[in-house]
């Protein structure tokens, strides 16, 4: 890399930085009145306890506001048009099958613990990727570290808010965001377990192409729906997007991050330095505590059962201890980045 073309990119990653971050402002105070779902249609998870059979006690909801509910995901678009304290008609089905149809009243999805949550989790993330860039602007892995980073905080700032506060092109832009975060974080994350601590051989770096081409394809499939959605007033129903946003981007980011821990895991293994070894002992303690849990009893349990097996703000707050890890990795030795 020229130097021109890093001064090039290190001023473009930042002026992207700045432009998602007063985005991801916008887009965040979305989610203090963002429109949820009561107690009683909520699975109720005990963090810490994974017993199954106390988990999930709700009543599934099969008709939302006169439309029908095949699945959560399209649940969770059709409450974007709605406010908290708006009352919608929703039928459902209870646990021991007995079907009720009701005028509810929505609740606030997220209290002021999560909302603050999920704000430092999000900032720590933007943090790190601008504090690595700054730090080590001249090692090309740093491009590929902030890019982890920023997209894994964007995951998070660009969650889903409302689609009646701002008009069809801002929405546009949120959505699209929020979708391009969750197919290029797990990519960046992969390239990031070939670069670091030393960048592998060139050769290896073929191994990443059709993540690149996967990851490009979903976020053009993605792109094309939002636009039909938002501009073209297509029916969600009639479009594979909520297939896309759930079933596909769990899978692709549980089998990604997965191939990412077995990379690290390889480096440990191949690498004789033992300092480069212990950067990534750091690395993968990290993600023990935030990743790792994200995949088994988050990602994969909403695959194959249809719901979670922590709450949201629990697995984001397990997400704080990757970056301080990585921070802590990469930091013990500036010149070894």
């Amino acid at each position: 890399m020229t130097e021109n073309l890093r001064k090039r990119l290190f001023v473009i990653f930042l002026s992207v930085d700045v432009i998602l971050l007063v985005l991801g402002v916008l887009n965040f105070r979305l989610f203090i009145n963002k429109a949820g779902l009561p107690h009683r249609y909520q699975p109720v998870v005990d963090d810490l306890s994974f017993n199954v059979k106390n988990i999930y006690r709700s009543e599934k909801i099969t008709e939302f506001g006169g439309k029908e509910v095949a699945n959560n995901g399209q649940l969770d678009f059709y409450l974007l048009s709605h406010k908290y304290n708006d009352t919608v008609k929703i039928k459902s089905v209870n646990p021991e099958g007995i079907v009720t149809e009701k005028d509810v009243a929505l609740v606030k999805k997220y209290n002021t613990i999560d909302l603050m949550v999920m704000s430092l989790v999000a900032l720590f993330y933007l943090f790190t990727g601008v504090f690595i860039l700054l730090s080590y602007r001249d090692a090309a892995s740093s491009y590929v570290i902030h890019a982890v980073a920023i997209s894994v905080g964007a995951m998070i700032i660009f969650e889903w808010g409302d689609i009646y506060t701002y008009n069809s092109f801002l929405n546009f832009i949120f959505l699209w965001l929020f979708e391009v975060s969750i197919y290029t974080a797990p990519l960046m994350f992969l390239h990031f377990s070939f670069a670091y601590p030393v960048k592998g051989k060139e050769s290896h770096f073929v191994f990443l192409t059709p993540f690149y081409c996967a990851t490009l394809t979903f976020i053009i499939i993605a792109t094309i729906h939002l636009v039909k959605i938002f501009f073209l007033g297509a029916d969600i129903t009639s479009l594979s997007f909520i297939t896309f946003h759930t079933t596909v981007a769990d899978v692709y980011l549980a089998v990604v991050l997965i191939l990412t821990i077995a990379k690290l895991e390889h480096s440990t293994l191949t690498l004789t330095h033992a300092h480069y070894k212990k950067q990534i002992y750091w690395v993968l303690l990290g993600i023990m505590f935030g990743p790792l849990i994200y995949v088994f009893l988050f990602l994969v349990p909403r695959i194959l059962l249809g719901y979670e097996l922590v709450s949201a703000a629990f697995m984001q707050f397990t997400f704080v201890v990757a970056p301080i890890t990585l921070l802590i990795s990469i930091t013990r030795k500036r010149k070894q980045i």
